[in-house]
């Protein structure tokens, strides 16, 4: 089994970020990638959040958007890293229900990492 694939992109405006993502697109066969590039919270840019936080699991996040139709429906889905931490990106008017799924998941929102920003769907 191949390791997960990691990309570091630093230093990369929107249009770099938006090439690169089309390469790992077509690289892995996916239909899309989702994109983040962090932002001030007050650019006029900034459309989304990037929420990570420790000590959740797959099985724990799987349960909770099986359990929560609305979560599931308008936040799509998250990721778990291999050491437990959530990564979750959602709309920016769609804090207050990613706020309401990690507490639900058990996450002390004073423990979560809360980035603003940019997401893009790169297909």
């Amino acid at each position: 089994m191949r390791p997960p694939a990691q990309h570091h992109v630093h230093k990369v405006g929107a249009d770099g970020l938006h090439h690169i993502a089309d390469g790992v697109r077509k690289q892995y066969h996916q239909e899309s990638v989702l994109t983040f590039r962090c932002l001030p919270r007050t650019s006029p840019d900034t459309d989304a959040v990037e929420i990570q936080a420790p000590g959740v699991s797959a099985a724990r996040l799987r349960e909770a958007l099986l359990a929560d139709p609305e979560a599931r429906e308008r936040l799509g889905g998250g990721s778990v890293t291999t050491g437990g931490r959530l990564i979750l990106i959602a709309p920016l008017a769609d804090l207050p229900l990613a706020r309401r799924l990690t507490a639900g998941l058990g996450v002390d929102w004073n423990t979560a990492k809360v980035s603003y920003g940019d997401e893009e769907f790169v297909s």
